[in-house]
């Protein structure tokens, strides 16, 4: 019972720390053009038309490109963006992308514990894929599960991790997801991302 009541204390903590941040433009820039967040946080996006706030790939967001990844893709207006994956997500104005306009958003875990020190390589083939993906990882007990998320952290998807390796995505709709492997006891011990075409 001790137990129960000190997570119940620290998840009421972490949630009473949870932070707003404000995102907008100043011209053809976004202002702030750098968030460091926590999966508990969230941003209030507020742009004026026509500007967008698309995620792209990293190599895009290098060249300035503004070719989504299949991810977020706000438009002008106000929004709420929140992240349940931790990890760096580049974004851009499509229509000013080229003259720089892009912005960085690097999100950490929010339970103050790391999330799992020895996490297995995963690869998936191919990446963006269309109707299957190949799973190159081992599943770590006969009850592992994936679990596919959106962007938005919601689960749309969950399945015992095929014999084969292969698992159909066919189900899923174009964009970028994140696949994650959980043993049979709950715990995350392998993520990756994946985009879906068609």
């Amino acid at each position: 019972m001790k137990t129960l009541y000190t997570a119940i204390l620290a998840s009421t903590a972490l949630c009473a720390n949870a932070e707003t941040f404000e995102l907008t433009n100043s011209g053809f820039t976004f202002s702030p053009d750098v968030i460091t967040m926590t999966t508990a946080d969230d941003i209030h996006l507020v742009l004026p038309s026509p500007h967008t706030c698309t995620e792209v790939s990293e190599s895009t967001w290098n060249a300035d490109g503004n070719t989504s990844n299949g991810g977020f893709n706000y438009s002008a207006g106000t929004h709420t963006i929140t992240f349940a994956m931790p990890g760096t997500y580049y974004y851009v104005c499509i229509p000013h992308a080229s003259m720089g306009m892009k912005g960085m958003i690097i999100v950490t875990s929010s339970t103050g514990v790391g999330e799992h020190n020895a996490l297995l390589p995963m690869t998936l083939s191919p990446n963006p894929a269309a109707s299957t993906v190949r799973l190159g990882v081992q599943a770590t007990d006969a009850s592992s599960r994936i679990h596919v998320l959106d962007v938005n952290g919601r689960l749309v998807m969950e399945s015992a991790v095929p014999a084969n390796g292969t698992l159909d995505i066919s189900g899923l709709e174009v964009g970028t997801y994140t696949l994650v492997l959980k043993n049979g006891q709950g715990d995350m011990v392998s993520r990756e991302r994946l985009v879906v075409t068609r």
